[in-house]
Formats: structure tokens, C-alpha cells, sequence
């Protein structure tokens, strides 16, 4: 039999207390028998039964373990790039906040969500970079969600392909001889002058890389503030950004991957957390070990049992 928790001082006080406490009563008892001239030999049987009882309480509270199983646990891990657009657009306030604040959010529910697993971060508008690189410390994973801009890149634009390529480069060549699942997970409003190549999405389909597509953003649109005043073009026309639906959805078929929405109408990022959880990831862990379960309450039925008897004996100290 093992035990849950160990002979303690707490244990000591309840056994010195009972031995005082007890030993008090029966003082008192005998005192008053001889008193009224009679016996209280029904006192030795409850001496025995509360000794017991008081045994069973004890053992119950230390948590008596017994009966062991052997439980095979596996654990299964997955590398995702989480690649956040960080164009001028992404300060559009049509989702609120605004596009970046709002993904800036989520991005923090799905990093808790995913502690198991390695995560990183790519930024682009331009171009791409590295913000953060695989990692499990989601501490500095938050730390860097929170410096996300739009002015943290020198060039403005919508490069989604060049991050995309990006990120599939990295997973690949990601030091890891386990070969883990990869993912990546691409927030942006979708305005881009540009689809991806054929090759990109072919090697994508092909080393089974997940893709997961959140579009930010409405599909009516606002205008950009630059400033503190409304964006023009080189025409003087109001510059009006909307979510391109129509590009990430084929984006995310072409790559054999899942389309999600968030903006103040809809947020899918419930579903893409449960998905990527649901996801099959490559097994890096598996053992045996051995599975005990605290099995108190026995200890504890068969002391109540021993009260309810117990109250049932009566000690006869008088006579009629």
C-alpha cells in the first residue's frame, strides 16, 4: 500500500488529543460509576470501537493507495508559425479595436491554448521576417505579441506569399529529428496584388503542412487613418480597406487548408484553437507508467459505519 501524503505533524496533534481527550472520559466515567455503585464495563467495547474508528479516520486522511495499473501516456507535439500581417491596413478600427489590437488578443488566447506545443511568430507586409523563432516559452511568445505594430517594418504592403514561403521554409528545416506535425497560421485582411505560386501550394499539400487562414477584417471596409487623417490615394480618392474574402478562401483551398473570420460579426478563433488541438500531431513521447488511485473513501465508510454502532451502545451508570 503507498500513501498519498506523509505522517505528518497534523496526524500527531489529532492522535495526542484523542489519547487526552480520551483518556478523560474514561476518568470521568469510572468517577461516576463508583459513585452511583454500579460498573461500566460497556466502556471497554467502546474504547474498542472508537480506537478503531478513530485508526480508520487517520488512514483515510493519509490517502491509502493500493491496486496499481500500468497506463501507456503518449505525448504528441506540432510546430506552428503563427504569421501575423502587419500592413498599414491592419489599423483599420472596422473590427474593434482595430484589426491588429483584436489579432493581437487572440493571438494570446491561442498561445495559452497551445503551451505543449512549439510556436513562432513571422511578421510581414513587404516583406517577412522572423519575429519570434520556434519556442515553448509562451512568456516571451506574449511579451513579443504585445510590441506587434504596423510601423515595425520599414516598407508598408501586403506580401502574404513571401510569408507564407517563409514559414514553410522554416518548418522544414526546423532542427527537430522527431519530425513533428507543422502548421501554420496566417492573420491578415487579404489585400494583396498577388496569388502564391503553384509550387508553394504543391509543397505544402505534399509534407502535409497545415494551413489555417483567418481573415481580419469586414468585407464592407473603412477608411485608414494616417496621421489623424483619412488615407488618399495618388488620385486624392479615399483609400477604403476591406477583407478579401475571395483570395483567402482560395488560398486556403489550394493549400488544402481551413478558413476562419474574425472581426466584430463573427470570430472563428474558438474553432481554429479546437481544430489545431483536434489536429493529429506526431508522436515524440510514449511510456509506461504505473497508475494509483487514492482509495480513502473505504478507510472512511467503514469508520462511519463504527460511529452509527457506536451511538447504538449505551454505557449504564445508574441503577433503578
Amino acid at each position: 500500500m503507498n500513501w498519498n501524503y506523509p505522517f505528518d505533524t497534523t496526524e500527531f496533534f489529532f492522535i495526542f488529543f484523542f489519547i487526552l481527550a480520551y483518556t478523560a472520559y474514561i476518568i470521568r466515567t469510572v468517577r461516576v460509576a463508583r459513585q452511583l455503585q454500579t460498573t461500566a464495563r460497556t466502556l471497554i467495547i467502546k474504547l474498542f470501537l472508537r480506537s478503531i474508528t478513530f485508526s480508520l479516520l487517520i488512514i483515510s486522511l493519509l490517502g491509502p493507495s493500493f491496486g496499481e495499473a500500468d497506463r501507456d501516456v503518449q505525448a504528441k507535439g506540432k510546430d506552428i508559425f503563427l504569421i501575423v500581417d502587419l500592413s498599414k491596413s491592419m489599423d483599420a478600427a472596422d473590427v474593434t479595436p482595430s484589426r491588429l489590437e483584436k489579432v493581437k488578443f487572440e493571438l494570446n488566447r491561442f498561445v495559452q491554448n497551445e503551451r505543449a506545443n512549439r510556436i513562432g511568430i513571422i511578421i510581414f507586409s513587404n516583406d517577412a521576417f522572423i519575429h519570434v523563432p520556434l519556442t515553448y516559452d509562451v512568456a516571451a511568445l506574449e511579451l513579443f505579441i504585445q510590441s506587434l505594430q504596423t510601423d515595425l517594418l520599414p516598407t508598408s504592403g501586403t506580401n502574404i506569399c513571401a510569408a507564407t514561403e517563409l514559414a514553410y521554409n522554416k518548418l522544414m528545416n526546423a532542427a527537430d529529428p522527431t519530425g513533428r506535425s507543422k502548421m501554420m497560421v496566417l492573420f491578415t485582411d487579404g489585400e494583396t496584388g498577388s496569388g502564391c505560386s503553384n509550387a508553394l501550394y504543391n509543397n505544402i499539400r505534399r509534407f502535409g503542412i497545415g494551413v489555417y487562414t483567418v481573415a481580419v477584417g469586414s468585407k464592407i471596409g473603412i477608411s485608414i487613418q494616417q496621421d489623424g487623417k483619412p488615407m488618399m490615394d495618388k488620385n486624392d480618392k479615399l483609400v477604403i480597406s476591406k477583407m478579401d474574402e475571395t483570395f483567402l478562401r482560395n488560398m486556403a483551398s489550394a493549400a488544402r487548408g481551413t478558413y476562419y473570420e474574425l472581426n466584430n460579426a463573427k470570430n472563428d478563433i474558438p474553432k481554429l484553437i479546437n481544430d489545431v488541438n483536434v489536429a493529429e500531431g506526431t508522436l515524440v513521447d510514449s511510456r509506461t507508467i504505473t497508475v494509483v488511485s487514492n482509495k480513502y473513501y473505504y478507510f472512511l465508510g467503514a469508520a462511519l459505519i463504527l460511529i452509527l454502532l457506536d451511538v447504538l451502545i449505551t454505557i449504564g451508570t445508574f441503577r433503578l
